[in-house]
């Protein structure tokens, strides 16, 4: 009944192949593979010669080590779904991070992607895989196996498969370690669930793990410059103090879930640790400031509300559909007869204009830095609804805004600086060591295309023609080679409806914190 269950879910191309996939090959071991956003190999010896990696460097001497060659402008979400099912972006249909849909941009989904992932390969094959918040990975596919979607931290619905086990992961997630990893915004609680499940899926006989860490790559883009402050100017000398060990922290809380994971797995478990891209300084630094506008309008006397929304009759000018995290915001005059009880008029608006400017003006940061400047809406933004465009300066920012004497608390949500990135897309990290792996592999040239088929290859599963990927066989033991001729197989075929899937209630957080992060505008 189990068997009849998961084929009807496969996708299609997979069916033909479910029934023949283990035909005639030799037992294969287990595989779990670690996705780690943005490790920059460098860092990680710089730490191991310090001993704190203990747990990776004792994984590289007895395995093989080398950089995997990322693409896509390292764009996560598209690195992530290239490496779990080794197709190029054009094929496997995730290009970006946000897609747009009738009714507004949504974050990628799981039915965006167009064809079979990894875990859908091995689950037609009827072994067992468990995922663990793979980018893009809800809504929850049906697996043989058990999915923990990236989403699984939120309380919504397919945030896991299968359905029938929501109940008892809510139960167990909350047990989630909270030790490891830094209690922090940067991912931290989703790190920590995916620690906590890792840990305990490593002993509980699947076939195949994949699982995913996301928490390097943000504090890397925020915090690189308090490790390397070389080449930046005017570092914060307490921002430095403070978050000097931040990104060193993030490493070593991977290097703990290393080992953790090798010493919970059975002996016999291939692993495989790699990273979609590394990391370095950016040429130069840009900042972030999130406020949505409003408040600050009504603060400073420019708008007023009634209740939660605005009351024209009392509003000179206000937010025009700007997100929070958007450096220019679109301003409109409540205008009479375009507003509702607006009262600007083409006779005031001059009058009006003049007094948004100055006032705004005066707006400062806690630094004396100034915090806005006001001009006119160019013709293509005035097309898009805007009389004035505020732009947010990113000179001296601070939580606190200060105007005519008062300081103003709680306007500005968040500052967030970049001085890391990887634009120029370095490598990333590829470590595997097992028992089928040979530690003296030569790996040159392997990409993130690789991924899906060497692991396929390395599970003594067929490796499908129409990859863009392909097979490094090199990676194992020649006995295991001998023992495991490769396969093929025309195509794992498509999946997934090519529509992204809905959630009111993540899918603003989740683009805000995209937009805080720099990927979106």
């Amino acid at each position: 009944m189990r068997s009849l269950w998961l084929l009807a879910l496969l996708p299609v191309g997979l069916l033909a192949y479910t029934t023949r996939a283990s035909a005639g090959t030799a037992p294969t071991n287990p595989f779990i593979v670690l996705g780690v956003d943005g490790m920059e190999p460098s860092i990680i010896a710089e730490l191991a010669a310090k001993g704190q990696m203990p747990n990776i460097t004792a994984l590289k001497a007895r395995g093989v080590s080398t950089t995997l060659a990322t693409d896509y402008g390292a764009a996560s979400p598209v690195v992530w779904t290239t490496v779990a099912t080794g197709m190029n972006k054009e094929v496997h249909g995730i290009t970006n991070f946000e897609v747009a849909t009738d009714s507004g941009t949504v974050p990628v989904s799981s039915t965006l992607r167009k064809v079979a992932a990894i875990w859908n390969m091995v689950s037609a094959a009827q072994r067992r895989v468990l995922v663990l918040g793979w980018w893009g990975s809800w809504p929850a596919e049906q697996v043989n196996g058990r999915v923990v979607t990236d989403r699984a931290t939120k309380a919504i619905a397919d945030r896991v498969s299968p359905r029938d086990w929501e109940a008892a992961f809510a139960a167990d997630l909350k047990t989630a370690s909270r030790t490891e990893y830094p209690r922090d915004d940067d991912a931290g609680g989703e790190d920590r669930m995916v620690q906590h499940f890792l840990r305990k899926g490593a002993g509980e006989g699947y076939d195949l793990i994949f699982a995913y860490l996301h928490g390097t790559d943000i504090v890397s883009h925020k915090y690189w410059k308090y490790y390397k402050p070389e080449g930046f100017s005017g570092v914060d000398a307490a921002k430095a103090k403070t978050h000097a060990d931040t990104i060193p922290g993030k490493y070593r809380a991977v290097d703990a879930v290393v080992g953790q994971v090798v010493a919970a797995m059975p002996k016999n478990t291939n692993f495989l640790l790699i990273s979609d891209h590394g990391f370095g300084p950016l040429p130069e630094e840009f900042v972030k400031v999130a406020l949505d506008i409003d408040p600050v309008l009504v603060k400073l006397g420019l708008a007023a509300k009634s209740g939660s929304a605005l009351d024209y009759s009392k509003t000179k000018v206000f937010n025009y559909g700007s997100a929070g995290f958007q450096m220019q915001k679109k301003l409109r005059f409540a205008m009479q007869g375009r507003e509702a009880g607006g009262t600007v008029t083409a006779a005031n608006k001059a009058s009006v204009r003049a007094e948004v400017v100055k006032v705004l003006g005066e707006v400062t940061y806690s630094t004396g830095k100034p915090a806005f400047s006001v001009r006119d809406a160019k013709p293509h933004e005035v097309e898009k609804g805007a009389d004035l465009i505020l732009e947010v300066l990113p000179v001296g920012p601070s939580k606190e805004l200060v105007w005519r004497g008062q300081t103003l608390t709680g306007l500005v949500q968040d500052v967030v600086e970049h001085s890391g990135g990887h634009g120029w897309l370095p490598p990333g990290v590829f470590v595997a060591a097992g028992p089928d792996i040979d530690p003296k592999a030569n790996l040159a040239g392997i990409r993130i295309h690789d991924i899906t088929p060497t692991v396929l290859y390395g599970m003594g599963l067929p490796v499908a023609q129409d990859f863009n990927g392909k097979a490094h066989e090199q990676l194992y033991t020649a006995s295991f080679r001998a023992a495991h001729p490769k396969r093929s197989i025309a195509s794992y075929g498509k999946a997934g409806s090519g529509q992204a899937t809905q959630s009111k209630q993540t899918d603003e957080e989740m683009l805000e914190q995209l937009r805080a992060l720099g990927y979106i505008q």
